[in-house]
């Protein structure tokens, strides 16, 4: 078994990322004659399944004293060697460091260094100049200095390659795959529902509350909805804090209460895993407003579970190609409005268990596919590496 490791950094923060690895470890371990094996560096407190069935290596410590502090300057800033950090994964015997840092290009350990998306060059209002500056410089480093870049879409890499032309032979694109709870695992519907007070049909919005994520133009859409004197129930998921606007939470929650809507779009905040693929399964249709994505998480579920999407008109989101979407400007609340009524017209309980049954029979397969698309990766990066 080739040995590659996973280093998970704010892990509990940014739950799309945790919930990255979630999914690549379970289509991993699910794989047939697996030939790799992810090691996690450190020990995360608690990690969910299927996390916590990979084995750890010790979290690589820094020198401490001078002469070794010198040492890996050298090492890290001339012999470009990758310095203790590359020496401990070699120890341990990993052969590949995945979604991760740079160690330099005469590491004896290769780094496969992920890139989500490039959401500070294309919204830059959204960001400090200080966070916006680390992250150029982050990415200039990984461009210059890995092995291998893996991003997750060809929207994602069509931006790395207008920013850093020069490294274009060096991406991998690996677009990732929700693998979902099966419907026996889950809680009971009802109960489910009745535990958080939803009594009436209702449209699901799971992104966590960060600012581009477009919150706001659903509620826009509502108080459209509600002049015309139809207004549905919205229920929103996901971490309701955004490290880069502190009261954001706080200040469309005001906006909601003015517009009248407190009924309307409710926060349940940041569920259960298995709660969340409940309330999904249970929704109207799935609504992602979001102005950015890399690679839509709540997209990749709502594949999973068959459901209607209704989604903002980006290209990754058409890349992704989901079969029931509906796409609208996601600056015009009217059209969501409007898509928001169509899909309360048309909406069939049948219909949806069929897309249920044929969603869930063609998920093993896509996962299998997701994981094979990873292994191969990574053995072509350790093989050129090697060459």
């Amino acid at each position: 078994m080739i040995r590659i490791a996973w280093k998970l950094v704010d892990y509990y923060r940014w739950t799309g990322g945790a919930n990255y690895f979630r999914n690549l470890a379970e289509a991993l371990f699910a794989l047939p004659d697996r030939i790799i094996d992810p090691v996690l560096i450190g020990n995360p407190a608690n990690p969910p399944p299927p996390l916590n069935r990979c084995t750890f290596m010790p979290l690589p410590q820094r020198p401490r004293f001078w002469p070794a502090k010198i040492r890996e300057r050298i090492d890290r800033k001339i012999m470009h060697n990758g310095g203790y950090f590359a020496a401990s994964l070699l120890a341990n015997d990993i052969r590949l460091l995945s979604h991760d840092q740079w160690l330099g290009l005469s590491s004896p350990v290769p780094a496969l260094c992920w890139i989500p998306d490039f959401q500070h060059r294309r919204l830059p209002q959204f960001f400090s100049a200080k966070e916006i500056k680390s992250r150029n410089a982050t990415f200039a480093a990984m461009a210059a200095n890995a092995q291998a870049i893996v991003l997750s879409s060809e929207d994602a890499r069509r931006d790395f390659i207008c920013f850093y032309p020069q490294a274009a032979p060096k991406t991998y694109i690996l677009p990732f795959v929700v693998s979902v709870p099966a419907a026996e695992t889950l809680p009971a519907a009802n109960a489910l529902l009745e535990r958080y007070g939803i009594a009436e049909p209702f449209f699901h919005l799971p992104n966590q509350l960060w600012v581009h994520k477009n919150h706001g133009l659903v509620v826009d859409a509502l108080r459209i909805l509600a002049s015309r004197g139809l207004c549905p129930l919205v229920i929103s998921t996901g971490l309701t804090e955004d490290y880069r606007n502190q009261g954001f939470f706080d200040s469309l929650s005001k906006r909601i209460a003015q517009a009248g809507l407190a009924d309307r779009f409710r926060f349940l905040g940041l569920v259960p895993y298995p709660d969340m693929t409940g309330i999904m399964r249970r929704s109207l249709a799935v609504i992602n407003p979001s102005l950015f994505e890399g690679w839509s998480t709540t997209v990749e579920e709502g594949k999973s579970m068959g459901k209607t999407l209704i989604l903002s008109d980006l290209a990754v989101h058409r890349e992704q190609a989901p079969e029931r979407a509906l796409y609208f400007d996601p600056r015009d609340p009217e059209a969501l409005a409007s898509h928001m009524l169509e899909v309360i017209e048309f909406f069939d309980p049948d219909l949806e268990k069929q897309e249920l049954e044929r969603a869930s029979a063609s998920l093993p397969g896509r996962i299998q596919q997701f994981a094979l698309t990873y292994q191969n990766m990574v053995l072509d990066v350790i093989d050129r590496h090697r060459r």
